[in-house]
């Protein structure tokens, strides 16, 4: 932080800092004193239950589907089946649901800062949310399925749900944020007597530190709905996630005169498209600065910049928002290896002995681990780091996700290896776990870090916009998963890991 921004800091009125706090000064800056977060706003806390309500009901009904597509109905056999379709379409199929519901985080974002503003269109999406449920669960009953409802029903049921989905994700994680008011660092002594600056960027941080948490007890959800489907059937798996997502729409509405909320502008995502093409024809951000425009004679050439809302910090933030989008450039390449937990990982441990254990429990490793490792850095981790002034900045954070999920590859890669050529079902089933964990690892680094950039680096008025493309990088991963379908099944697998654990360590 340089010494101009520093000198300028204060207490905000809405800081959540103790009444001893003062402003930080740039002398306080470099003298060198220890950064800590600030108490996080209990206001997000009903925020946060429509997203663990969300993240509960997508995980369920996510955890059953490959089993219900892959698998054909037999009640003598040991895995649970309905529609009898192969590996290779419920993985298109999986990847596809996955695909709409982070691309129409686009939609939800375009209806939130354009229109509706963040608090109503969750309201709507979840909605959608609960019609699509509706479709699911009446379609998987068995008579639906003797009468050939289930494929059409999982489709409709699909696109439905995504599109909820999508309206959640993409206002959710920026509407929590919101609701720390604070923005400037201040002084506070704490009762050992040491000064500390409390630091509105690691407050950002810890707080999608524990949004991801909650998404993660939320993830837990399968545990669950496997269960059910494995002993009872797949259209009461289902109805469990439709009931959470009911019950967590009740707890966001509590909280409806409390939460603070930033209205729509209007012209927001067009104003940031047109900022852009100014600054492309005038070959950059700087030239396209209205006091630039006005110096050069150059700003009745451009209908917006004779606007009040176009001002010279405006257009740093649209350039600023464009900067930190390029680091999602490479995020599909990590989530092509993310998203074989939700498919090809639950096929291959079919292929293991079970024992008795759902071949699509093991996923639940991923959020368990995830729910001890974010605590362990947020409490053990990053304060022994600041305290010694280690710098773990948001590049690195993300190279150490990329590693983790490398890794994860090559060990799926070696247990598919081992899996051809040992007989039929004789490699135990929890051989599989690494795979799950090192996935978990990764998480806590690149998806906490993209949240936290895309609100933190994004304009004011485009956090939802600016926050869905990160989310559409999962949708990338998962149209580039569907272009793999053919290499999702026998005997391609060991390769296919393989290339997976290549591509995300060159990325």
């Amino acid at each position: 932080m340089g010494s101009d921004t520093v000198a300028k800091m204060r207490v905000d009125a809405n800081s959540t800092a103790e009444p001893e706090a003062k402003p930080a000064t740039s002398t306080s800056w470099d003298e060198g004193l220890r950064r800590v977060p600030d108490k996080l706003p209990t206001i997000a806390l009903l925020i946060l239950v429509v997203e663990l309500g969300e993240r509960f009901t997508y995980f369920g009904l996510s955890g059953p589907i490959q089993n219900y597509i892959n698998n054909p109905y037999d009640p003598s056999s040991d895995l649970p089946g309905a529609l009898g379709r192969g590996q290779a379409v419920a993985t298109a199929l999986g990847n596809f649901f996955k695909f709409w519901a982070y691309f129409s985080t686009v939609i939800g974002a375009v209806i939130a800062d354009q229109y509706l503003g963040k608090y109503k269109t969750i309201i709507c999406a979840c909605g959608i949310y609960i019609i699509g449920l509706i479709i699911l669960v009446t379609t998987a009953t068995p008579s639906a399925l003797t009468h050939g409802a289930g494929l059409g029903g999982l489709i409709a049921a699909m696109i439905t749900i995504g599109l909820g989905t999508g309206g959640i994700k993409a206002n959710v994680t920026p509407m929590t944020a919101e609701q720390y008011a604070n923005s400037e660092p201040v002084l506070k002594t704490l009762k050992s007597g040491e000064t500390v600056i409390v630091d509105p960027e690691l407050t950002v941080q810890r707080l999608f530190m524990w949004f991801y948490w909650v998404v993660n007890i939320g993830a837990l959800s399968p545990l669950v709905t496997v269960n059910i489907e494995a002993h009872y059937s797949f259209w009461l798996a289902y109805l469990v996630p439709l009931i959470a997502i009911v019950l967590s729409l009740v707890v966001f509405l509590l909280g409806r005169n409390k939460y603070i909320k930033v209205e729509p502008v209007g012209s927001a995502i067009l104003d940031a498209i047109h900022t852009t093409k100014i600054a492309i024809k005038e070959r950059g951000f700087e030239n396209a600065r209205p006091s630039v425009l006005r110096e050069n004679g150059r700003e009745e050439q451009y209908a917006l910049a004779s606007q009040e809302r176009f001002t010279d910090d405006y257009v740093d933030d649209v350039k600023k928002g464009l900067e930190s989008c390029k680091m999602f450039l490479f995020f599909p390449f990590y989530f092509i290896c993310w998203n074989q937990m939700w498919n090809n990982l639950i096929s291959q441990a079919g292929q293991m002995a079970l024992h008795g254990t759902p071949n699509d429990l093991l996923q639940n490793l991923d959020p368990i681990a995830l729910c001890i490792f974010i605590p362990f850095l947020d409490l053990i981790v990053y304060p022994l780091l600041r305290k010694y002034k280690i710098k773990f900045d948001p590049v690195s954070r993300v190279f150490l996700g990329f590693m983790f999920a490398s890794f994860s590859m090559v060990y799926a890669c070696v247990v598919q290896y081992y899996i051809y050529k040992s007989p039929p079902k004789s490699i135990h089933v929890w051989i599989q776990a690494p795979s799950y964990i090192l996935v978990a690892f990764s998480e806590a680094f690149v998806i906490i870090t993209g949240l936290e950039l895309a609100f933190t680096q994004a304009p004011k008025n485009l956090r939802s916009v600016i926050s869905a493309l990160f989310w559409i990088t999962i949708a990338v991963a998962a149209a580039i998963c569907i272009a793999l379908g053919a290499v999702s099944q026998d005997p391609y697998l060991v390769w296919m890991y393989g290339s997976l654990a290549i591509v995300g360590f060159a990325a």
